[in-house]
């Protein structure tokens, strides 16, 4: 098994020797190259060390877990998110299939966040894009007054408006993404992950298989469940468990 390179930053010193001792008892495919309390410091670790892995707090005192992200132009190693405030954007980077480990965590949880690490640095090819890459790239742009997505394909990634997205539809782990010029992109994320991230901007799953843009809605069709005819021509089928919620929702418009 090769070697995991890891640094630690976390406020509280306390919080670092916990889980540099849980590392070395249960891990021990991963060592500890330190332990540091401040962004300042973790960045000038990180340069110099070069580590696989940062185990990273997210609040700080001064500076946060992702300023310390965004003060790097190309993000070379895995991160996991250490954190007690479970609001910090996790349904974002759970989208992005990063790895958090909320505080107090479990041995198990550990190992489980540590194994996926190794498991993706042993099938990282060098064109490939890092979920985290992915992640930052949505935290910025969702903020943004035109607001967009990064999704991941096999030569990158695509920027796509979110205004321009018509609906999502599950295909198994995949989720194919209907636009509004009539394209479509099958990405390898599942709709529940869409889902996590868009319903803040007006999207709402009328069904297991349907996500649907509210905005590129033109009309609802009575039934037992209904349908939403979508901007694009289609019907999309409501579930009847979830019809109250979608009107409540749909009325809001």
């Amino acid at each position: 098994m090769s070697e995991i390179k890891a640094i630690i930053v976390d406020d509280e010193q306390h919080c670092i020797d916990a889980l540099q001792t849980m590392l070395q008892k249960k891990c021990p495919e991963v060592t500890v190259l330190g332990g540091v309390n401040s962004v300042k410091e973790a960045k000038d670790l990180i340069t110099e060390l070069q580590p696989d892995v940062v185990f990273l707090d997210v609040e700080m005192p001064h500076q946060n877990g992702f300023e310390l992200l965004k003060l790097f132009d190309k993000i070379t190693f895995d991160v996991i998110f250490t954190t007690a405030y479970e609001q910090y954007a996790l349904k974002a980077i759970k989208f992005n299939a990063l790895d958090y480990l909320l505080k107090p965590f479990s041995i198990k949880e550990l190992q489980d966040a540590v194994q996926k690490c190794v498991s993706r640095r042993n099938g990282q090819t060098e064109n490939s894009t890092s979920p985290l890459e992915v992640f930052l790239q949505n935290m910025k742009t969702l903020h943004q007054t035109h607001k967009k997505i990064a999704l991941p394909t096999i030569n990158g990634l695509v920027f796509m408006p979110v205004q321009n997205i018509v609906r999502c539809e599950s295909t198994g782990n995949y989720t194919r993404i209907f636009f509004t010029d009539k394209k479509n992109l099958m990405v390898s994320r599942p709709l529940k992950e869409f889902e996590e991230l868009l319903t803040d901007v007006d999207f709402f799953r009328v069904h297991n298989s349907h996500l649907i843009n509210l905005q590129q809605m033109q009309s609802y069709i009575q039934g037992e469940g209904g349908f939403a005819l979508m901007s694009d021509g289609t019907q999309v089928e409501i579930s009847r468990r979830r019809k109250a919620d979608f009107l409540k929702k749909a009325m809001q418009f």
